[in-house]
């Protein structure tokens, strides 16, 4: 169903466009619609998409048909939004709405995935597929699944880069503060184990930031302090867990860079996309993909298909390829084979009793944790993921049958700030730098209590509960947020109702997070399910790259 803000900014266009009549059914339903379709991470809807969910809301709601011919929808809605002209309009104008190649959406949008294909055709044109004197293009891609070395490569290259260039000015930069601090620690680990002089090593960059605090945020007004009148002086900028970067923040990003900048982008475009609007590494590697070998998009991406992370645990990587391909037989084939110890399969919990019985000994180390750092330790060898954050067996439903558990054990869970509660930050605050997916947890020592997090070099920081931006409890957290995260066991926890957030890159996201053993809560029709949708969100991107790159 639709929000009230769907159907309150419908309303105000409708006002404003004067619309009646047929073009004011068009235009409040295209508008709610596509609000809609933005809030779950699309940034735009097709004319089809809007005929079926129009035709889905006049069932659920059980009123008279709207006055769309059967036969012909498609120029109807065409017809009707295109008659609000002061709504919508075609690229050239300044109307809010977009109606172009049979899409539907807001214009800011429109603009930024325009601007993001013209910048791409420019940087590989200009670049070219292999760059020059053994430099990366002027934009590149380096995509691969967990563990297949994507790190390792930028560490090498930059080494090298460094070594050719002295005086190369590099950014390193990630979409959360999780993020950003990961790709601190394991470039670090690659750094220290390449054979080069010390010196050369020193010059490469090894901390990573937000792209929030590399392009200067500014939340009072919702604007970047680095743009196009004022770029940033790095030569070379890298990006890490770009699948997680939305269309506006990309759009934000490239034109920040300065005349000549390069940009590598660096991810798993099989991941889960952003949590805003978008899927913007999905789109580039799906374009490339389409172009083939010889085209230059498609040089200026490296695919990186061998992972040397589950050596061990081959099952993980089974399944995780099983899923990306899209094939049920063999997902459940993975699944139910009792011989295999770092995958198991089981149906969804009666109670919470049966779903907390694999968490207790987890849950029994992180109650004897003797020092902040420890506890730390232990929550980051398990962690329990689910879709939704709602419901029995959403993330809230979870957390709350855990702390239960933990009542009855005598833990006082009824205090805010209980000793030993894992908190998740879900806003950035640059005056504490804790970060958006940072994780901490609360100590209690007499009448103090700190909450820590995880400091550079090891050991903890401590900041004091008031000085926090937004936290929420993590004993179980939603998939989305565990991106750019890794644990030793991971328990999914599947909805048991059909759920519109379920699909294949959620499942593989999921899986891929753990290092040695998945168990899964989930029914067999819900783990089919699961598999056999890809999340293909709409977007304007892939036709903007279609005219811009020329991929047909």
């Amino acid at each position: 169903m639709l929000d009230p803000i769907d159907v309150q900014l419908a309303g105000v266009l409708t006002r404003r466009a004067n619309a009646t009549g047929e073009e004011a059914i068009a235009l409040v339903l295209g508008a709610a619609l596509t609000s809609r379709a933005l809030r779950e991470g699309h940034s735009a809807i097709t004319i089809g998409q809007l005929s079926e969910q129009t035709r889905e809301m006049r069932a659920q709601l059980g009123v008279a048909a709207l006055p769309v011919p059967p036969h012909d929808e498609h120029s109807w809605w065409v017809r009707m939004l295109g008659s609000s002209t002061d709504a919508v309009g075609d690229a050239t104008g300044l109307t809010p709405l977009v109606l172009d190649d049979g899409m539907l959406q807001f214009r800011r949008y429109y603009d930024a995935e325009s601007r993001i294909a013209e910048h791409v055709r420019r940087a590989v044109q200009v670049g070219g597929g292999g760059g020059g004197g053994g430099n990366p293009p002027a934009f590149s891609i380096i995509t691969g699944g967990p563990g297949t070395g994507k790190t390792t490569m930028v560490a090498r290259m930059l080494t090298e880069m460094v070594a050719r260039e002295p005086e190369l000015r590099v950014a390193l930069a990630a979409p959360t503060g999780k993020a950003a601090a990961r790709v601190s620690e394991t470039m670090r680990q690659r750094l220290g184990t390449l054979a080069t002089d010390d010196a050369t090593r020193a010059r490469v960059p090894a901390v990573a930031q937000t792209l929030h605090r590399l392009l200067g945020y500014r939340p009072w007004n919702d604007r970047f302090e680095r743009n196009q009148d004022n770029p940033l002086g790095e030569d070379l900028v890298i990006v890490d867990e770009a699948s997680m970067v939305d269309v506006l923040m990309m759009d934000a990003l490239l034109r920040a860079l300065k005349p000549g900048a390069r940009l590598i982008l660096v991810g798993d475009h099989n991941q889960l996309a952003s949590v805003d609007a978008g899927d913007v590494l999905g789109a580039l590697c799906r374009a490339a993909h389409a172009a083939g070998p010889g085209a230059p998009l498609y040089e200026c991406v490296t695919w990186l298909t061998k992972s040397w992370r589950f050596g061990e645990h081959p099952t993980i990587g089974a399944l995780a390829n099983a899923i990306l391909a899209g094939d049920p037989e063999a997902v459940m084939k993975v699944c139910v084979n009792g011989s295999q110890s770092d995958v198991q399969l089981n149906p969804p919990p009666p109670d919470t009793d049966t779903l907390l019985a694999p968490l207790r000994s987890h849950l029994e180390e992180c109650l004897g944790a003797e020092s902040p750092g420890a506890l730390l330790g232990a929550l980051e060898r398990f962690r329990v993921l689910a879709p939704e954050r709602e419901g029995r067996l959403g993330v809230e439903g979870i957390n709350t049958a855990i702390e239960r558990w933990l009542a009855r054990r005598g833990h006082p869970v009824h205090e805010r700030w209980y000793h030993g509660r894992p908190v998740l930050v879900t806003a950035n605050d640059y005056s504490t730098g804790i970060f958006n997916g940072d994780l901490g947890v609360v100590w209690r020592e007499g009448d103090s209590v700190m909450v820590h997090f995880p400091a550079e070099g090891g050991g903890t920081r401590a900041v004091a509960p008031a000085k926090l931006p937004l936290v929420a409890t993590a004993w179980a957290m939603t998939v989305h947020k565990s991106q750019g995260s890794e644990f030793d066991k991971v328990l999914v926890v599947l909805p048991e109702h059909e759920s519109r957030v379920l699909g294949r890159e959620l499942l593989y996201t999921a899986v891929t997070r753990a290092r040695h053993t998945v168990t899964i809560f989930a029914s067999e029709a819900a783990m089919r399910q699961a598999v056999a949708r890809p999340a293909e969100r709409t977007s304007g991107l892939a036709a903007r790259l279609r005219e811009g790159v020329g991929v047909q």
